[in-house]
Parts: C-alpha cells; structure tokens; sequence
C-alpha cells in the first residue's frame, strides 16, 4: 500500500501471529504513520472484512475507494491492545 506508506506481509509468515497483515515497514513521513500506525503492528480487520493476509488490505481499500467511502476502518493490533483506527482513502 504504497499511497499510505507502508509495507505488509502475512502475519503468519512471520511468526506475528494466526492471521492478519502485519506492518513491516512504514515511511516516517507517511499517511500511515500520521495517523499512529507502527512497525510490527497487525491489520486484523479493513473495512469491516477479517484480513488473512496483505491482499486483503488491498481489495478492502479498493471497495472503499469505488464505493466512494473517505476512510477506511481497519482493527489494528498494537501489542496487546486492539484499537479502531480511520485511514483516510485518495492521494
């Protein structure tokens, strides 16, 4: 997802856990570190839609995007809290 600056592998690839899409690389200056995401963090849902894996992330933004939705909601994973976190969709 190279319009918000972030890198993502299977969760599970990397021993981050069952499932999800964990960050493994961010872009200090990115949308995605703007708005609180880290390193090491695990999408575990986008847009309402469980993520397996990076291609998840992909196809939920891409709906998002041609529904015309401004955000996408994903459930992240930072540790061991679970937050809600709004991800602005567009350039």
């Amino acid at each position: 997802l190279g319009d918000y600056g972030l890198t993502l592998a299977p969760a599970d690839a990397v021993g981050a856990g069952d499932s999800g899409a964990v960050i493994t690389d961010l872009d200090p200056n990115g949308r995605a570190t703007e708005r609180g995401l880290r390193q090491g963090d695990i999408i575990l849902q986008a847009g309402g839609q469980t993520v397996e894996g990076p291609r998840d992330v992909s196809k939920a933004n891409s709906g998002a995007e041609k529904a015309g939705k401004k955000a996408i909601l994903l459930r992240v994973k930072s540790g061991d809290s679970v937050r809600f976190l709004a991800l602005p969709l567009g350039k």
